[in-house]
């Protein structure tokens, strides 16, 4: 082997020994740093430029040594980070805690539970059920055999109170009267009640449903079983 090829090869196991050494930037480092409670960016970055660039110097140093190193560092916060910095070595060492802070849990994930299993009524039984509970009076019976599909067999006081007030409206306006004038008593809607009662008013009754479904009822059946004294 010549001379020449010595030096090529010390270069290259030099270069090879120069590789094998860790090499860590100042943010991975404070990223390290910062995993010890109380510790932000901001110190992260004081402690390292002071010398305390891993777990190990922070965990080993001397609080009073450490608080004069850092600028704006008591001894009792100088204190504190020492003893939480010995903690997190402790756990990264342990294997309990990595060097991005998360918690690695020895406990295996529980298995959820199976969902609750319910034997439900087949539904032609439900609505069979429900057929029973829709009973039938005889009230509806016989409301269904006057023509009143819905509400009572009467008219209600404020059902009065709109045909009074319409047929009034209508009088005023020339509609042709239907009584006597002459023992008619005075005032539209004086007169507009006494039609009433006379039973000689040709109108109906639209009651609605809340579904929106209406049925119109003469007045006349109404007024069968309607007191208007």
């Amino acid at each position: 082997m010549s001379e020449d090829s010595e030096p090529k090869k010390n270069g290259s196991e030099k270069a090879e020994e120069g590789q094998e050494e860790p090499t860590t930037t100042i943010e991975e480092n404070v990223a390290v740093l910062t995993n010890i409670p109380g510790v932000g960016p901001k110190t992260g970055e004081k402690l390292i430029a002071s010398g305390y660039d891993t777990l190990e110097k922070v965990a080993t140093a001397d609080k009073e040594e450490l608080a004069a190193a850092v600028a704006g560092l008591s001894v009792a916060k100088a204190e504190a980070i020492i003893v939480e910095a010995e903690d997190v070595l402790e756990k990264v060492k342990s294997g309990v805690l990595d060097l991005n802070g998360k918690a690695k849990s020895k406990r295996k994930k529980a298995p959820e539970p199976e969902p609750d299993r319910y034997e439900l009524t087949p539904l032609e039984a439900v609505d069979k059920a429900e057929e029973r509970k829709k009973l039938i009076t005889g009230y509806d019976v016989e409301k269904k055999d006057m023509g009143i599909p819905v509400g009572p067999k009467w008219l209600t006081k404020f059902e009065k109170a709109r045909i009074i007030g319409a047929r009034a409206l209508q009088v005023s306006m020339g509609a042709p009267v239907l009584i006597d004038m002459k023992t008619a008593p005075k005032g539209r809607f004086g007169f507009a009640e006494a039609e009433l009662k006379s039973g000689a008013l040709p109108m109906t009754v639209r009651r609605t449903l809340p579904t929106g479904e209406s049925f119109d009822i003469p007045l006349s059946i109404l007024l069968k079983n309607t007191r208007l004294d």
